[in-house]
């Protein structure tokens, strides 16, 4: 019995019926843990230790596999925010379950505070054997799960992870509608955070041509270039908020200014809810043409500090 835990602990928690089979758990220890209450009955096939991670039994007392946002935020990538519970399930699925009680059925799956995937077609990929999806799984379903910039910002994160590559993620979704399949040629692999890739479209969107990390001697790489010297940085949550990082971007910015650059230092609320009034500053820089060096800028030897990686 103790052979059983350690295999399922080993596993995450949750396992199939086939999958203890082959590592040499008979059915009646499964059956004789169940009845005693060692183990839950997720439905038939499935088994979890009663400390097993709660969205993964969910996932499969649906009928399905933990997957999309659900699994892509366990590795850290930029994604849309959402609590809801994401769960793939074959493309033919039938009698698909209350998440909470396996004889109840599912019904709408929104009640639940669940998105259930109807599995994609993917040729290259062998379905896991737990119950929570594979990194490529979950990053194909994103790609239609969440809107444009969304599932390119999720994209540009996966490519700059080295998670994957654009020729593999063109492999993954080959089976995909075309539409879905057009976002590939806005990723960009060079993007540092999910923030700078929402300015790079949303300057895209108003026909704004912008270059990303670029790198400026004694200041390393900014997040945006538009024209000549006009740098957007984008200041996350989370990093920005540090002492340390404070001071860093105080000292680039003095930096840039030395250099005859203009500095547009953007907020997380600037860039996510603050859009259209950034945009309408940076339009008019355009205009102005402030992003380009004057003649006189550049006879005073300005100009000459940045180079694209």
């Amino acid at each position: 019995m103790t052979h059983l835990f350690e295999i399922l602990a080993a596993a995450g928690g949750v396992a199939s019926n086939d999958y203890l089979a082959a590592r040499g758990v008979p059915a009646p220890a499964l059956n004789n843990a169940v009845a005693r209450g060692s183990l839950l009955r997720l439905r038939r096939g499935w088994v979890s230790l009663p400390d097993a991670p709660p969205d993964v039994i969910r996932a499969v007392r649906v009928g399905g596999r933990l997957s999309c946002l659900s699994v892509l935020k366990r590795h850290d990538l930029w994604c849309a925010t959402d609590s809801r519970l994401h769960i793939r399930v074959p493309a033919d699925a039938q009698n698909l379950s209350s998440p909470h009680d396996r004889r109840v059925p599912l019904g709408r799956p929104e009640r639940f505070g669940i998105v259930l995937h109807r599995s994609h077609r993917a040729q290259f990929l062998d379905e896991p054997e737990g119950p929570v999806d594979s990194f490529a799984w979950a990053l194909l379903h994103s790609i239609t799960c969440q809107s444009k910039i969304d599932a390119i910002v999720t994209l540009d994160s996966a490519l700059k992870q080295g998670r994957i590559s654009l020729t593999e993620l063109e492999f993954l979704a080959a089976g995909l509608q075309k539409t879905f399949r057009a976002y590939f040629a806005l990723t960009d692999p060079n993007a540092a955070s999910g923030l700078e890739t929402k300015a790079r479209l949303g300057l895209r969107r108003y026909n704004i041509a912008s270059r990303s990390q670029v790198k400026i001697r004694g200041v390393g790489n900014v997040d945006l270039l538009i024209g000549d010297r006009l740098v957007v940085e984008t200041d996350g949550r989370e990093w920005h908020t540090k002492p340390a990082a404070y001071l860093e971007d105080r000292r680039r910015d003095l930096a840039l200014a030395e250099l005859g650059y203009l500095v547009l230092r953007l907020s997380y609320a600037q860039v996510m809810d603050e859009w259209e009034r950034v945009v309408v500053v940076i339009r008019a820089i355009v205009a102005r043409d402030e992003h380009r060096w004057s003649p006189r800028q550049l006879r005073a030897g300005l100009g000459t500090g940045a180079e694209l990686l």
